[in-house]
């Protein structure tokens, strides 16, 4: 599962595992580096196996995970040359978190961000993946980051988000009967009916542990998590127009001057006229485009990675 930053990606993630059948381990940068950065067209050789233990080393995200890590990284210390693909270090990782924290789950997946922009790559890699991506309000989503993220600005937070609908929206074209899209504000507004919806993509029945015990699922939260207080609490619209009190005219110009398209396309009214003058609205079209195409360079060089 996937979706923007300060989207809602932790809550639904925690009500997906309060389901009997499901579990979604955190974030981790080993997946995301293994699936993009080797080839799977081969089994790993020694400088990959390598590189997979020092990413191992080296990942906080990993780390923070609530497992005991020293059965995983003994398994992957078993792993000869020319044994496991990519595939086979993904499938372990997920299924040892399902080992670790419910067993008797029939479905595993991952939360991590980027796979609302690689999506297409995931599926070639596992071909029968269903997609979950999670979508939040660009101008929510960009307040939510100014204030907890200080990596971002402006507009590097409403690119991020401008970026990531519009993968979102045209994996769902793409791939309409394996790409579910729920919007945060609806899994607010009526959790159960969300969580009925989600089932029946997923195959499974509805069961009411989903809303009944994720505020105490903390088997699949970080260890370091401190950015998601709310999820303890009682699911709420009370964030839905919080940006309305918390960015300025100017600010909300900005986020829809770079991500009005998207925020159109995903059913999000524009709350300001057609925002700037003529040189605004080329900067905002130069930022956009530049945007875009830097990660299409990036996607091509994995694609051509993953094989």
């Amino acid at each position: 599962m996937s979706g923007n930053q300060r989207s809602g990606k932790t809550l639904l993630q925690l009500i997906l595992c309060s389901h009997p059948e499901i579990t979604v381990s955190p974030g981790t940068n080993v997946i995301a580096r293994v699936l993009y950065g080797m080839r799977r067209d081969r089994p790993l050789d020694d400088a990959q196996l390598l590189e997979l233990r020092r990413t191992l080393q080296k990942d906080r995200k990993f780390k923070a995970w609530r497992v005991d890590h020293r059965r995983y990284q003994a398994k992957v210390a078993a792993y000869r040359p020319g044994t496991v693909t990519t595939r086979d270090v993904v499938e372990d990782l997920m299924g040892f978190f399902r080992d670790e924290t419910k067993p008797n789950a029939r479905y595993v997946g991952n939360k991590k961000g980027c796979y609302c922009k690689e999506g297409d790559l995931v599926k070639r890699v596992f071909p029968r993946a269903k997609l979950v991506f999670l979508l939040r309000d660009g101008r929510g989503a960009v307040a939510s980051m100014l204030e907890t993220q200080p990596e971002h600005d402006l507009q590097s937070a409403s690119l991020t988000w401008m970026l990531k609908a519009r993968r979102i929206r045209e994996l769902r074209d793409a791939l309409p009967d394996d790409v579910f899209v729920a919007r945060y504000e609806s899994l607010v507004a009526d959790p159960e009916r969300m969580c009925r919806d989600l089932c029946a993509f997923l195959g499974l029945a509805y069961d009411g542990a989903m809303l009944a015990d994720y505020r105490t699922n903390d088997a699949v939260r970080h260890r370091t998590d401190t950015t998601h207080h709310e999820t303890y609490q009682s699911i709420t619209t009370s964030m839905v127009d919080e940006w309305q009190r918390t960015l300025r005219p100017e600010q909300v110009a900005v986020v829809e001057g770079i991500a009005g398209d998207e925020l159109l396309a995903h059913g999000y009214t524009p709350s300001l006229p057609r925002p700037g003058g003529l040189r605004a609205r080329a900067t905002y079209r130069l930022l956009r485009e530049r945007e875009v195409a830097s990660w299409w360079f990036a996607h091509q060089r994995k694609q051509r990675t993953v094989g």
